[in-house]
């Protein structure tokens, strides 16, 4: 039976959205702080996580971080489950590494679609070849950095390098999201940025096109994304078709 841990500090929260789950044949955990979580999470792994993002000893977003910050658990499903939706929330939850989000109140369905897209998330980890494109084609849109979250996850989880090198890797790709999702805020109007990607046993591969966004970068060159770069086997910019690409063979 598949284990979901509950991470929220509200007993009576915790309790329903753990009934919920059980309906669709999960076991639930729970945890009512950050602390409670990791220590979870440090001893075995459940095959979801739902996430509150205001705990009362660290946000969410940090047990997030942790989560998907580490090689033994950055493949588990995370939705967060908060009352704080704006815009900015959702994208915060996003560059923490979640892999959903749903609002409060939400509705028995809500949750259980979730869940139907957690059991999707665990089942791409074992494909041989993920690959996408992101497009940052609209500010209120929330694939391209759920996507790109996931990218993130599974170089960290998939990858054969030593977890440095592989956290290296995923950092890139968070920065340059970052990067991205600013300047097209900034200028409206532009042509839409985006990201092809595609990750395989052999290697990771990266497009991305409508480059504005890197000349902040090149400005600063003590930047992670800038120094990150190096990480790369192939990494080359082609202004004339407003493209980079990043190559990073496994062997």
């Amino acid at each position: 039976m598949p284990t979901a841990l509950i991470v929220e500090d509200e007993p009576e929260a915790n309790k329903l959205l753990g009934m919920l789950i059980k309906l669709r044949g999960y076991r639930s955990a729970s945890a009512f702080d950050g602390r409670q979580a990791l220590e979870q999470l440090g001893r075995s792994s459940p095959d979801v996580v739902f996430l509150d993002l205001m705990l009362p000893d660290m946000s969410g977003y940090e047990v997030c971080r942790a989560l998907k910050g580490s090689r033994a658990t950055c493949l588990v499903p995370v939705v967060v489950v908060s009352a704080r939706i704006a815009r900015r929330n959702r994208a915060d939850s996003f560059h923490a590494g979640a892999d959903e989000f749903v609002a409060k109140p939400y509705t028995p369905e809500q949750i259980f679609d979730a869940l139907v897209r957690a059991d999707a998330l665990r089942a791409q980890a074992g494909v041989d070849r993920i690959e996408g494109t992101a497009r940052f084609d609209d500010p209120e849109d929330d694939a391209p950095a759920r996507d790109l979250a996931r990218l993130r996850s599974l170089v960290l989880g998939r990858c054969p390098l030593p977890e440095e090198e592989a956290a290296g890797l995923s950092a890139v790709i968070g920065r340059a999201e970052a990067g991205i999702e600013d300047w097209s805020r900034s200028r409206p109007g532009e042509p839409a940025a985006s990201v092809d990607y595609e990750l395989t046993a052999e290697g990771l591969a990266l497009t991305f096109r409508g480059i504005g966004w890197l000349e902040a970068f090149e400005r600063a060159p003590g930047d992670p994304l800038v120094a990150g770069l190096g990480r790369f086997d192939e990494a080359s910019v082609d202004r004339d078709a407003d493209r980079l690409t990043l190559v990073k063979r496994w062997a």
